[in-house]
């Protein structure tokens, strides 16, 4: 019996051997597309980040997106129906647009215009009103002296439809970051506490490909004592809310090779990418 099982195995490796063939996929490459992503938000201009797509088995690098992928020379105009003010380039190296005078007031709807690499892309938003956060704290992890993250509570109004949220942090003591960060999946919407007040808590965001000390040792993730924070807490439409879940959702797949690729749907028409409204809020924590 011994020997019949052996036998039946062997046959079976060799069968699945012998019908074992290599497929070679011959993805095409994609058509060259502007890349958009811009932002308003109440009592501040405009900004724009211009880039273009790669290749799925394209190579992707912080230096080779500084010198080859990013959109410089385009036309950009932001309106409020009423004003268009012409955006500019303040950071060549990053792709990096602005306004000078059209500032964000919730409850007003934008239009972008963007004409670059022969192509012409619109969008449109409204900037929401922000909502604000009823409490904020840092509090030290379990069995961790001075590192932990920062709580926060929140009273959700009733809205129809619902609310949607982003959620980023500056440090600006102890060590000074250079730009408002979101964690790893910065966004949530109220389907599960609509109306009630709720307390959540988010970790230190980084940069992408950021190599700071704080970043790559037992420190990264977390906020630590005698760090002052601004926290920046936006509210969004569910467009926005959606296309970035769906990034986040992208992001935590990247290396599951069993996990399938799908595009992120914005709202930009002519490219890809979002032009967002973002009703932001701002307070201060001081960890202690």
């Amino acid at each position: 019996m011994k020997g019949t099982l052996k036998y039946g195995a062997l046959c079976f490796i060799l069968l699945a051997t012998a019908c074992t063939k290599n497929i070679t996929l011959n993805v095409p490459p994609a058509a060259n597309s502007l890349v958009v992503e811009g932002h308003i938000e109440p009592g501040s201009t405009a900004y724009l980040y211009l880039s273009h797509n790669f290749n799925f088995y394209g190579t992707v690098s912080i230096v080779s997106i500084i010198s080859n992928d990013v959109v410089h020379g385009a036309f950009a105009t932001v309106s409020d129906g009423t004003t268009t003010d012409t955006m500019y380039e303040t950071n060549p190296s990053l792709g990096f647009y602005q306004n000078k005078n059209l500032k964000g007031v919730p409850g007003k709807t934008y239009t972008l215009k963007v004409v670059a690499l022969g192509q012409t892309a619109t969008a449109t938003t409204t900037l929401l009103a922000p909502i604000k956060l009823d409490s904020l704290w840092f509090k030290p992890q379990q069995n961790l002296d001075s590192l932990g993250y920062i709580w926060a509570q929140l009273t959700d109004p009733l809205t129809p439809g619902g609310n949607n949220y982003r959620w980023f942090a500056k440090r600006i003591a102890t060590v000074a970051d250079t730009t408002f960060v979101p964690p790893d999946q910065s966004v949530f919407n109220d389907n599960t506490f609509r109306g009630q007040k709720f307390q959540f808590f988010y970790g230190r965001g980084a940069v992408p490909g950021s190599k700071a000390a704080d970043d790559t040792n037992s420190e990264a993730g977390y906020f630590k004592k005698n760090d002052i924070v601004i926290i920046k807490f936006c509210t969004l439409d569910i467009t926005a809310f959606n296309f970035y879940s769906s990034y986040y959702y992208q992001v935590d797949n990247s290396f599951n090779p069993f996990a399938s690729p799908a595009p992120l749907i914005g709202n930009v028409n002519g490219a890809l990418g979002i032009w967002c409204g973002y009703g932001s809020y701002l307070d201060t924590v001081v960890c202690k």
